[in-house]
């Protein structure tokens, strides 16, 4: 009668392991979900700040440029004011109003 015992809680026992493992499987598989998820995350975020830079970059590219039009189309403009060539320094003047809205059209797309 003792080993009927004893073979029972063996029984109950090999039970309670198989569903332990089971849990613990279920456990790392839950695991394995989530850190699926984090690096989906984690790059798309890698993306997002490439893509940041790129524009950052452009942007300070684009007002280097953009500068050194300016500064040109000032100094033309102020020789075409020295010439008293006023047709000139009208148009000159033109381009430079255009040139700077579309700076600003650019910088707000």
């Amino acid at each position: 009668m003792g080993c009927v015992k004893n073979d029972e809680r063996i029984d109950g026992l090999v039970a309670e392991s198989v569903s332990s493992e089971e849990k613990l499987e279920g456990i790392r598989g839950g695991v394995m979900e989530k850190i699926g998820r984090i690096r989906g995350a984690v790059s798309e975020v890698s993306k997002l700040r490439k893509e940041v830079a790129r524009k950052r970059r452009k942007a300070a590219e684009n007002v280097n440029l953009s500068a050194v039009k300016y500064r040109e189309l000032k100094e033309k403009l102020e020789e075409a004011c020295e010439a008293e060539d006023f047709e000139r320094a009208d148009r000159v003047s033109h381009m430079r109003l255009k040139r700077s809205t579309d700076f600003y059209e650019k910088s707000c797309a």
